[in-house]
Formats: C-alpha cells, structure tokens, sequence
C-alpha cells in the first residue's frame, strides 16, 4: 500500500494538522492553517461535518511513536493538502 492510503482514500495523521510540530515532525500543512493539539476525535467529527467518508485507525505515527494519535482513511475528493487545511479550519470551527 502507498502512502496516499490506495483504493481511493488518503491517509491522514492528527500530526499532519498539528500546529505545535514542525515539518520535520510530520506537519504537512502551513502553520498559519494548522490548530493546536489535533485529537483524532476532531478530525473525526471534522469529517462529518464537511460530509466525508472516514475510517478512524487507533495507530501512532512512526516518528512520534511515544505520542498518541491516530490516523484516519479519508475518501479522495480533492487535493490532499486542500482536505488538510479544511480539516483544520473545520476543527478550529468546532472548538469554538
């Protein structure tokens, strides 16, 4: 399996949101778009409202192996890193 996740989904770690890591960490997108603390929990009703399909995996990213997290297989609906900073806008919306 490649990193996108295959049969039609990507991969997403809650690191790739997180605003506190750097790139070298796993932050995949700007940290002006990035949130604090990203729990899979977020991500998870993140998707919901932005009406995605998802899988939530209880895993921990390989480079923080120590740290909880987890990952969730997401329906390709557009670009990875445009579904990353929705996500984060949309969890940024939910803690509000």
């Amino acid at each position: 399996m490649n990193s996108e996740g295959g049969e039609g989904n990507y991969v997403i770690w809650t690191v790739n949101l997180d605003r506190k890591k750097s790139r070298n960490e796993g932050r995949r997108i700007p940290r002006r778009f990035a949130v604090p603390n990203v729990r899979i929990e977020e991500m998870a009703k993140a998707c919901e409202a932005l009406g995605l399909r998802y899988e939530v995996e209880k895993k921990k990213y390989p480079r923080c192996w120590w740290e909880d997290g987890g990952r969730i297989r997401v329906e390709r609906r557009m670009k990875k890193t445009e579904l990353m900073i929705k996500l984060a806008e949309k969890i940024r919306e939910i803690r509000e």
